[in-house]
């Protein structure tokens, strides 16, 4: 009868995480959406209305460091219930601004405020999932960068399309502060909160075998004493590539392709469609590969620099070929997104350091994202948009031989702990 009930708990707590960060989306995917408009409404350059979404990625990075160590702290039913509350307010104020400023500090705040919750989640399905059933959780709930995209895109281009875009962040808003309630009436953080228990055989092969004690180490020595530095790096890679395609995609097309509005948001809603299929791919190769995250990582990093390759080769000359590439880069870095912030932090359980750890590799994620802003805006300025897919092709390189790097160390650890 117990086990029945911890099943029905499971579930429950398993869709209201999965809508809880799909529905952020919501307030921080619109953006992408309503940039082309907002250019056009203030005759801003690429450089500073990317300043403006670049806010956001360098708050949200900088948060997930102060919010993933909080998250290992509070209760996490009402951590992001605060964060989505907030970033819902946030945007209904965005929808009113008028001046340039004003949206980078706005955009900024809502940063912070997404930022109080992908390690809370992270942390209250490892509460909830016993270890045989936490790697198909992350691959699972992995899927809301994919949901919340392609709800997100194409919820904001139907708004856009019959009002400004001011609607578009009205509205996102409205919805998130709804559903805030639900999760907050609906949710419990662990088990024990309804009186429920779970066995946890918990395995932890990235922990050094003398290190037992979660409160003898700081997020800093058990980053540098596992090794995560160049997992940190790929991050980053990851997210100039990743985030740069889901910022950056509706005027590239319309600037490369001489794509109406609502040509091109029909071709990048296809985006989230593949970052799934990405996604489940990383999932399947990584249980072929022995669970072996960093070597599946290898694969898809360079799998990432042929299609980054192919989409400078070929865009302006075929968009079938060009269109083809840009859907496989962005879906192989979703993929490798996966395997990085949601199932290298499962490792961490036995330190009471999950969230932690899922913010300070989701905190890399965006420093990433942060620098395709500001950089793609830039570049786009003064090169054009080739200089923009030749720093792609420069970055997956970085990012194959970064989770080598981390890799090849693993190995290493591995065999230094056998001989032990």
């Amino acid at each position: 009868m117990r086990d029945d009930l911890l099943v029905k708990w499971q579930k429950r707590v398993f869709i209201l995480c999965w809508m809880a960060y799909s529905f952020a989306y919501f307030c921080r995917a619109n953006f992408s959406v309503a940039l082309p408009a907002i250019q056009d409404t203030y005759k801003w350059s690429n450089a500073k209305v990317g300043l403006i979404g670049s806010s956001l990625f360098w708050v949200y990075a900088l948060g997930q460091l102060v919010n993933g160590y909080i998250g290992d702290k509070i209760d996490s039913r009402r951590f992001v219930f605060i964060g989505l509350i907030a970033s819902a307010a946030i945007n209904i104020a965005f929808g009113f601004a008028n001046s340039f400023p004003l949206m980078v500090v706005l955009w900024g705040i809502n940063g912070f405020f997404q930022s109080m919750l992908w390690g809370p989640i992270i942390k209250t399905l490892s509460n909830w999932f016993s270890h045989k059933q936490k790697n198909r959780v992350a691959v699972l709930i992995s899927t809301t960068m994919v949901s919340g995209y392609l709800i997100a895109w194409a919820f904001s281009g139907l708004i856009l399309y019959y009002k400004s875009w001011r609607w578009v962040f009205y509205l996102p808003g409205i919805i998130v502060t709804a559903f805030s309630v639900v999760w907050y009436i609906g949710m419990r953080s662990h088990p024990k909160d309804v009186g429920l228990t779970i066995s946890d055989n918990e395995e932890n092969s990235e922990i050094p075998a003398n290190e037992t004690n979660s409160e003898q180490l700081s997020l800093w020595q058990l980053i540098i004493k596992t090794k995560l530095i160049p997992v940190a790096i790929a991050c980053i890679a990851q997210g100039i590539i990743k985030d740069g395609i889901t910022l950056w995609s509706p005027k590239f097309l319309m600037e490369t392709q001489n794509m109406s509005i609502d040509s091109t948001i029909g071709l990048v809603i296809i985006i989230p469609i593949a970052n799934f299929i990405g996604i489940m791919f990383a999932g399947w190769l990584n249980k072929k590969l022995n669970n072996d995250e960093k070597l599946t990582s290898i694969v898809l990093y360079s799998a990432g620099f042929i299609s980054c390759l192919g989409l400078f080769i070929f865009s302006g000359i075929n968009i079938f070929i060009s269109m083809i590439c840009l859907y496989l880069s962005s879906a192989l870095m979703a993929g490798a997104n996966t395997l990085l912030i949601s199932i290298v932090p499962l490792h961490y359980g036995k330190y009471n350091k999950v969230s932690s750890v899922a913010g300070f590799l989701d905190f890399c994620c965006y420093v990433g994202s942060g620098i395709t802003g500001i950089m793609t805006g830039f570049l786009v300025d003064k090169t054009g948009w080739n200089g923009v897919l030749l720093s792609w092709i420069a970055v997956s390189i970085i990012g194959v031989i970064s989770i080598f790097i981390a890799w090849t160390s693993g190995k290493k650890q591995d065999d230094m702990n056998i001989a032990a």
